[in-house]
């Protein structure tokens, strides 16, 4: 009996001798693991990376709260202004295809006026050079800047003449633009299935879409 027992606390010390090795090296590997590279993105000066996006705050990255009384596109002539700059700012020989079951492609003033937040959004299918896809174009008031870029989420920021920004995201099928302007139209912009990334750009500096432009 007591040779048994000598034997399994002979075992048991191994245990927690190998236990404390293997411990002692999975916590070396971690503290001696390659960090990866920070990653850089075009025109921006500040990168959220991957890594840090869990401890980013939600007030940080919010747009800031506007009052839907403030928006001068909750009156109907505002709103139609802003969906006559749309469509003249889709390329030439784009069709907006009919949807029988929607609303029609623009903003919606009634729309805003019931709206929590007082942002204007037209969605839409579009044909232009043998191609169809959806297109949304959001508008809202803000009075934060631009921020920090977000990775993964932005791949270019251009910062135009009149100090208009544009985060850029160009994937495979689907392109977005945001430009930030200089009055705090913020102009969101997705392409999917259809229109070039120029197309997309020239839609998100469109004059009338901002809230400075006379109706």
């Amino acid at each position: 009996m007591k040779s048994t027992g000598t034997r399994g606390s002979v075992w048991s010390t191994v245990a927690v001798i190998v236990g404390i090795v293997a411990a002692g090296t999975v916590v070396a590997g971690l503290l001696h693991e390659p960090q990866p590279e920070p990653i850089a993105i075009p025109g921006c000066e500040e990168v959220i990376q991957p890594e840090d996006l869990v401890r980013v705050n939600f007030a940080f990255v919010s747009e800031g709260d506007v009052d839907s009384s403030e928006v001068p596109w909750r009156f109907e002539a505002k709103s139609q202004a802003m969906t006559d700059a749309l469509i003249a700012a889709l390329p030439d020989g784009s069709v907006v295809e009919p949807e029988p079951f929607a609303p029609a492609f623009g903003f919606d003033a009634l729309a805003v006026r019931q709206s929590f937040d007082g942002e204007a959004q037209a969605f839409g299918t579009i044909t232009a050079a043998d191609r169809t896809g959806t297109l949304a174009v959001t508008v809202g008031l803000s009075d934060q800047p631009a921020g920090p870029c977000f990775a993964g989420v932005v791949d270019e920021r251009s910062t135009q003449a009149d100090g208009t920004v544009l985060d850029i995201q160009d994937g495979t099928d689907t392109t977005r633009v945001v430009a930030v302007a200089t009055d705090g139209t913020r102009i969101d912009v997705n392409a999917n299935g259809v229109l070039t990334l120029e197309h997309v750009i020239d839609i998100a500096l469109a004059p009338g879409l901002r809230a400075s432009a006379p109706a």
